[in-house]
């Protein structure tokens, strides 16, 4: 994302109400102006709103980012730098082996997917981290708009996902198909975890078949 600066919206607007005011004394000016030059300066105070309203959208989104950024420095105030040191860190994200079809409704075909995501540290293990996630599933046997579907989860959405005990220390989550079906017997699932505590973001993508009952 391209930072914006806040001169850049004050230029932006100056341009603009230059260009409002000479539009207005050129009507005034009636037949002594030309037409085609006064629709020119319309097209620019068109368009110079359109870009007054790219950059006022980014620059909302800059500062939701830097109230998330915020939030994790708060949690992370009461540590010393010791202890930060020593803290379990995610380094990789896994998707576990049984990640893929679904069949929740005991019917005919799977209908939908389910995703273990296994947050871990350098050498592999396991670790109980928060974050956020997104998931995609395609289709590639679409030929146009392979995108499938796609889910996403608030740090505090997925926390009510997680599975820990015994054998199971994952995420678990159970995406069913949303307007469109498979339309083979193979799809792809890319997962993104964007770990809570660093702001660091981690991707890994996996090929599953599917029970599809549109082949039956």
């Amino acid at each position: 994302m391209v930072a914006m600066v806040p001169g850049s919206i004050s230029h932006l607007q100056t341009r603009w109400l230059m260009i409002g005011t000479l539009v207005g004394l050129m009507s005034l000016a009636g037949c002594a102006v030309k037409t085609d030059e006064v629709l020119e300066l319309q097209r620019d105070k068109l368009d110079l709103q359109r870009q007054l309203r790219q950059a006022e959208g980014t620059i909302s989104e800059q500062q939701k980012t830097l109230r998330q950024r915020d939030e994790q420095i708060s949690t992370l105030s009461g540590l010393e730098p010791e202890q930060l040191k020593v803290l379990f860190r995610v380094e990789q994200i896994d998707l576990g082996r049984y990640t893929g079809g679904t069949n929740l409704d005991k019917k005919g075909g799977d209908d939908g997917v389910r995703v273990y995501l296994i947050p871990q540290d350098q050498s592999g293990r396991t670790v109980t981290a928060a974050g956020r996630v997104e998931i995609d599933v395609f289709d590639l046997a679409r030929k146009e708009e392979s995108l499938l579907m796609s889910y996403s989860f608030t740090a505090a959405e997925a926390k009510e996902q997680w599975r820990s005990g015994g054998f199971a220390n994952h995420y678990s989550f159970t995406c069913p198909w949303k307007d469109k079906e498979p339309l083979g017997d193979e799809i792809t699932i890319r997962v993104k975890f964007v770990d809570y505590l660093s702001g660091r973001s981690f991707a890994a993508t996996k090929q599953c078949r599917i029970n599809n009952s549109q082949n039956r």
